[in-house]
């Protein structure tokens, strides 16, 4: 009897056990369709305005592509060879180099030195931590038409710099100064990367500085020593985000100089060539090739940080 009791026992544990199994399935599958029913907004957008886009104009850089021509051509790599060896696609490519390498910098460097400044224990911080961060929400348009007062020929700076007897230059319409100009005028949305070194900055250990100023440092060592190991993966990440930004720049050269004075960046000259000319096939082999360019910079980058970026695994 008593094993007959047992076999029972152990049977109700069997069925117990598979009809929570079961219910287990039931339960996650009902999750994933609810997940996936809340994530389709977000997965349909992406697909039909980011995934499809991108593909299709992959697959448009090989044919002959054009804002009159429906019937498409297969060519291949055609259009890559050509445009490896046109002057103007390589004279883009080094404005727009010239460009990135003036402007990463000379926002990253300023993005720094207002995060420091606001990470300073002073009244109404909380106020000019907003202050510089409402740059970023202006329209770019707007921003547009105010450093064209700031910087035109006869704008507010070029009043200052007479004050003292120098004669300013007529920024965006100067081939010397119209990408400084442009990288400068970048200077003013920096506001996303200044709360990214924020949070940075409030998270380096206090007892650090503390030791260094033991040890008789001063501001300069807790920066070089301390701050700047203590950030560098933060500022590997801004580098990085920084450098692709620059690199697709575009209103800014169509407004300001209507891609003249060596402004003929890449982003605005694919633009060009895709819906002003027409070559929409040409302009997406550029793109490619662009992504290509932009893929050697990141590798680049991601190289270099092994020697200066610094992670606490």
């Amino acid at each position: 009897m008593g094993e007959i009791k047992k076999s029972s026992m152990n049977e109700n544990l069997v069925t117990k056990q598979k009809s929570k199994k079961t219910k287990m399935k039931k339960y996650s599958k009902r999750e994933t369709i609810m997940g996936y029913l809340f994530a389709s907004p977000w997965i349909i957008g992406f697909v039909v305005l980011m995934a499809f886009p991108l593909f299709y104009s992959l697959y448009l850089s090989f044919t002959n592509a054009t804002t009159t021509n429906m019937n498409l051509d297969f060519r291949g790599l055609d259009y890559y060879k050509v445009i490896l060896q046109d002057p103007n696609f390589w004279e883009s490519v080094g404005n727009t180099i010239k460009f990135v390498c003036i402007s990463v910098p000379l926002n990253l460097l300023f993005a720094l030195y207002l995060a420091m400044l606001l990470n300073t224990k002073v009244r109404g911080r909380k106020f000019f931590r907003a202050l510089y961060y409402i740059p970023t929400l202006v329209t770019i348009v707007a921003v547009v038409f105010l450093w064209k007062q700031l910087l035109g020929s006869s704008g507010v700076v070029n009043e200052f710099l007479g004050l003292f007897g120098i004669e300013g230059p007529d920024w965006f319409h100067d081939y010397t100064w119209a990408t400084p100009g442009l990288a400068i005028m970048g200077m003013w949305s920096v506001g996303g990367t200044v709360v990214i070194f924020l949070s940075s900055l409030t998270d380096v250990p206090v007892e650090l500085y503390e030791a260094i100023a033991v040890d008789g440092g001063n501001a300069f060592t807790k920066f070089k020593s301390v701050t700047l190991p203590s950030i560098s993966p933060i500022l590997f990440y801004n580098l990085l985000t920084s450098t692709i930004g620059a690199f697709q720049i575009f209103v800014q050269p169509m407004l300001m100089t209507g891609g003249e004075y060596n402004t003929n960046y890449l982003g605005y000259y694919i633009y060009q060539t895709g819906f002003t000319v027409g070559r929409q096939g040409y302009a997406s082999a550029m793109s490619w090739l662009m992504l290509c360019i932009v893929g050697v910079f990141v590798i680049l980058i991601q190289l270099a940080r092994k020697k200066w970026a610094f992670y606490n695994d």
